[in-house]
């Protein structure tokens, strides 16, 4: 584990988020205790249990981007990350090169290359963040945790969030620069979502793969686009519990009519060659809405909000995204 102190991509963002909160106690850090090794932090991880991390660990890895994103965002390098189909963001270039290690996929962690880093701490996360895979991770590593960030409900999104990056934080001795990133980002998106709402628009958030398109309504895994982002829905019926959504027509489009239509393309997050998620949507019903009529179909970010959802890096970029819209 590399802790830079002068990293660009760190001071980058919070000049860009011109911090002026300051940081205090969270409860997402339990307190600080003392193992044979040195100091810890004692951590409540996403599967319940309490862990002794040791504070700044010679050799951490993890195998979720958002974690990894975080910790960028908190200048903080890793030893391993999970390898990615495309190119990562600017912000995390120096995983870019092979010079660290890849571990394995965000859905398949190699566990052989995890234990030939011989690894203090290993940070599991997301679609990894199972009790199946923690107790492989507890075959390799002494301190293992899982940083998945889990909510019922949408509107929980950005509070779970900040609990995690300040938990994160707390770890490398950054626990104050983690809760000024997020106080900041809590009063820009609050900021946009008045804009939002008075916009008067309404707004769709589809997700395009495989050729078809998927809805998401209020309550639902991207309903922080209404929830808030502040945009008024449609009137559509959308039965989107889980994670997929619901299947929608091309009609569906002209049908319900959004003011603002946005667009996840789900093949470009992943790496994969299926038609571009514009290209599924070129047609007449779709072009017959407000949203194109009114050059308000955006596409946003795949890797903020599909692969990394949750580091403030990429919750600036649902900003910007949803920013673009106004």
């Amino acid at each position: 584990m590399n802790l830079r102190h002068h990293t660009v991509p760190a001071l980058s963002l919070i000049a860009a988020l011109t911090l002026t909160a300051c940081g205090g106690d969270s409860s997402a850090d339990d307190g600080q205790g003392e193992q044979a090794g040195g100091e810890t932090v004692s951590i409540t991880d996403a599967q319940g249990r309490t862990v002794e991390v040791p504070v700044d660990a010679e050799v951490v890895v993890t195998t979720d981007w958002s974690v990894a994103r975080t910790l960028s965002d908190l200048g903080v390098e890793l030893d391993g990350v999970p390898a990615s189909n495309t190119a990562l963001p600017e912000d995390l270039s120096e995983y870019d090169g092979g010079d660290v290690p890849t571990l394995g996929t965000v859905v398949e962690p190699d566990y052989e290359a995890i234990n030939e880093l011989e690894p203090d701490v290993i940070i599991i996360g997301s679609r990894t963040g199972t009790p199946e895979v923690l107790a492989e991770m507890e075959k390799i590593s002494p301190v293992v945790i899982d940083m998945s960030v889990r909510f019922e409900e949408s509107s929980e999104q950005i509070p779970a969030t900040q609990e995690r990056v300040v938990q994160l934080g707390s770890i490398f001795g950054k626990e104050a620069e983690a809760q000024e990133l997020m106080d900041d980002l809590t009063t820009q998106i609050e900021e946009v979502g008045t804009q939002a709402a008075d916009s008067g628009e309404t707004a769709l958030f589809v997700q395009v793969s495989g050729g078809t398109a998927s809805a998401y309504g209020p309550g639902s895994r991207f309903g922080i686009v209404y929830d808030a982002f502040g945009y008024a829905p449609t009137d559509a019926p959308v039965d989107d519990e889980g994670s997929h959504g619901q299947e929608i027509s091309q009609e569906f489009f002209s049908e319900y009519n959004p003011g603002v239509l946005l667009v996840l393309d789900r093949a470009a997050a992943i790496g994969s060659d299926e038609a571009p998620a514009l290209e599924v949507l070129d047609n007449d019903l779709v072009n017959s809405t407000d949203a194109a009529t009114n050059d308000k179909i955006h596409v946003v970010d795949g890797f903020s909000w599909y692969i990394a959802t949750a580091a403030p890096s990429s919750i600036k970029q649902m900003i910007d995204d949803m920013k673009a819209t106004l």
